[in-house]
């Protein structure tokens, strides 16, 4: 039997219970090339809210009646593709259920990043699966792409770093402290994420967004002679402020924009865009999809592993154990209940 959350409504603002149905169904038998894989872990991720919308963000929205999908890891239990051997451990964007039937166009025999297709997963670093969804898959590689390719982090830079708590902000401080950053600032919400920024991240500074009246009097206060990279996760009236803080060829990748997800209005664009003229700065949105598979991806995620062993860096997966409670814990990335990257575990 499979047990599938299957998206029955639109959310409207948060998602709600009834926005998904929790549906058992027979496994039917394979066909010619599919592929049968047990989920294992499911990464809870903004992304997979826009995509629930009509628009869907950079991928089809997820059409209503079928699975909800997002950053998996599953291992193949059973095969009718000849590419595809039982055993082999695969990650990417899959089903929100215990196993997933996958056609050819959704599997891969050599590891990639296309939207909507598993592939190998190589964890001969030795870590526990979780990780591979965090610091070792999605999160690190987003931040890794984010930071050191698109905005070109270099020693001496002046970095400032929104949802510094979350998966993915929680390892940019960390690689922009590695590599030699000037200064290092986190934004996260509330005192004991900020806590967390410094003692745990690399933070020298973490501004509590909830505790301050003025987001861009508080930038400028740690960055008098201005920002050279702000690595942006929520969007919204903190990315505003920010670019109201550059430096002169200031770089501002843009990860997410977690703060709008949930909106029932559009925000107001950004009142700071002359400044990019005024300091010659930079913004770029970027899809950690399209660094998959590559050789510098492969090679950052050997440095990241080194890190991680020898106790440079510190990546925290908070996993539950609890498949038919998705809905609530996904709010959670929402409300900042969650202790490093979220994760679910499938049921053996």
């Amino acid at each position: 039997m499979n047990k599938q959350w299957i998206l029955v409504r639109r959310p409207e603002g948060a998602v709600r219970r009834s926005d998904m149905e929790l549906r058992e169904s027979p496994l039917r038998p394979l066909e010619a090339g599919e592929t049968l894989v047990k989920m294992l872990y499911l990464a809870m991720d903004p992304a997979t809210r826009g995509w629930m919308a009509p628009g869907g963000g950079y991928t089809e929205p997820l059409p209503l009646g079928g699975p909800v999908m997002g950053v998996t890891i599953g291992r193949v239990v059973a095969s009718r593709n000849p590419q595809m051997e039982p055993g082999t451990v695969v990650a990417g964007v899959g089903h929100w259920a215990k196993y997933m039937i996958a056609s050819e166009r959704q599997i891969s025999p050599v590891r990639c990043g296309n939207l909507g297709v598993l592939s190998p997963m190589d964890t001969s670093h030795g870590f526990d699966l979780p990780m591979y969804l965090h610091a070792l898959g999605t999160s690190g590689g987003t931040a890794w792409y984010g930071l050191m390719t698109i905005a070109g982090m270099k020693a001496g830079d002046k970095v400032l770093v929104s949802g510094a708590a979350g998966s993915v902000g929680s390892l940019v401080t960390q690689m922009a402290r590695l590599k030699g950053a000037a200064k290092v600032v986190g934004i996260a919400g509330g005192a004991a994420k900020c806590a967390e920024a410094v003692r745990d991240y690399g933070c020298d500074v973490c501004i509590d967004y909830k505790a301050s009246d003025n987001i861009a009097a508080a930038i400028a206060k740690e960055f008098p002679d201005g920002i050279d990279v702000y690595f942006d996760n929520v969007g919204g009236e903190i990315l505003d402020a920010a670019m109201g803080n550059l430096a002169k060829w200031a770089r501002i990748p843009v990860c997410g924009m977690i703060s709008q997800y949930n909106a029932l209005e559009a925000p107001p664009g950004p009142r700071n865009m002359w400044n990019l003229l005024v300091k010659t700065a930079r913004i770029e949105g970027f899809l950690v999809s399209d660094y998959f598979g590559t050789p510098a991806c492969e090679a950052a995620y050997r440095e990241i592993g080194e890190w991680i062993r020898d106790g440079r860096m510190v990546a925290k997966v908070d996993v539950r154990d609890d498949f038919d409670k998705v809905p609530e814990i996904f709010n959670q990335l929402f409300s900042g209940g969650n202790d490093g990257r979220l994760v679910v575990k499938v049921p053996d």
